[in-house]
């Protein structure tokens, strides 16, 4: 009898439990991904401690058809935290982000954004033309994603990770002083079709321009030092590599290579170049680099 008690006890535990993780589920379901006045959001997770909190929300896109925007503070009780991207914003053209609400991430995205006003109590962001920046101006957080070409300012040292992400940009104008494009911070940008890295930009860092799919060139300056793992992943239409320095550290170590293949790489014999090449089976030339 006593064995039989306690079978039950563990089945009605389990059921419990169960029960109580379709109940979570569902709370999960409903307070995860809504919709308010065009935007969507979800609950924010805070990183620190692993948790989703239901309290704080993040923007994950808009769709409505407003010209001009202000970022709410609050929507339905709950404060929102960051806007992840804008991409459904077709129509927008200006964009006002009040204090502590981070938003670098979703700039590029926002096809027809040109203007962006931060609140004067902001003690993290400024902006210069169309490029948002910390107060220092060495980092390039953001860049409205209206414009083409992507001007970065003489001042930023490094272009942030995912800063530009998912923009429609034809072609990227370095700043004299960047040394480091972080990781993802071009990705998907559909429309880049030649790249060159040059000025004294130093480190390309992993999945900088991955899934530029319509990207065919890539020029990589004297100064480039380093590209990491998967730099390029799914560039699948890119033919040809030049590496101006011969001892460019090219990784490896990855299943995701750092090029895809079908590419010709251009660099100096003897190079680190030519042995990425070798290594991968993929066509090299060899260049002159006077």
């Amino acid at each position: 009898m006593k064995n039989k008690r306690i079978v039950s006890l563990c089945c009605f535990l389990m059921v419990l439990i169960f029960a109580s993780g379709l109940v979570m589920e569902t709370k999960a379901e409903v307070v995860y991904e809504a919709k308010w006045n065009g935007f969507t959001y979800s609950s924010f997770y805070e990183e620190e401690f692993g948790i989703y909190s239901h309290s704080r929300i993040s923007i994950d896109n808009y769709e409505g058809d407003a010209r001009e925007l202000t970022i709410p503070r609050k929507i339905k009780g709950r404060t929102v935290m960051e806007v992840n991207s804008l991409y459904g914003a077709k129509n927008l053209r200006t964009l006002h982000v009040p204090n502590g609400i981070e938003v670098r991430y979703a700039l590029a995205s926002a096809p027809k954004l040109k203007k962006i006003t931060i609140s004067r109590k902001n003690r993290k962001y400024k902006v210069k033309n169309s490029a948002l920046l910390n107060k220092k101006g060495t980092k390039l957080l953001g860049y409205l994603g209206g414009y083409k070409t992507v001007k970065v300012p003489d001042s930023v040292i490094t272009v942030d990770d995912m800063s530009c992400r998912y923009g429609d940009f034809t072609k990227i104008q370095w700043g004299k002083n960047t040394k480091r494009i972080g990781v993802d911070a071009f990705g998907s940008n559909y429309r880049l079709r030649t790249l060159v890295v040059n000025k004294n930009v130093e480190i390309i860092e992993a999945l900088a321009f991955s899934s530029c799919r319509n990207l065919k060139k890539v020029v990589l300056g004297p100064k480039v030092k380093e590209v990491q793992y998967s730099a390029f992943k799914d560039c699948n239409k890119l033919k040809s590599v030049y590496i101006y320095n011969e001892d460019c550290e090219l990784d490896t170590s990855s299943m995701d290579r750092t090029f895809p293949k079908g590419v010709t790489i251009y660099g100096k014999k003897d190079s680190t170049a030519e042995k990425y090449a070798r290594k991968f089976r993929l066509k090299f030339k060899t260049i002159n680099m006077e």
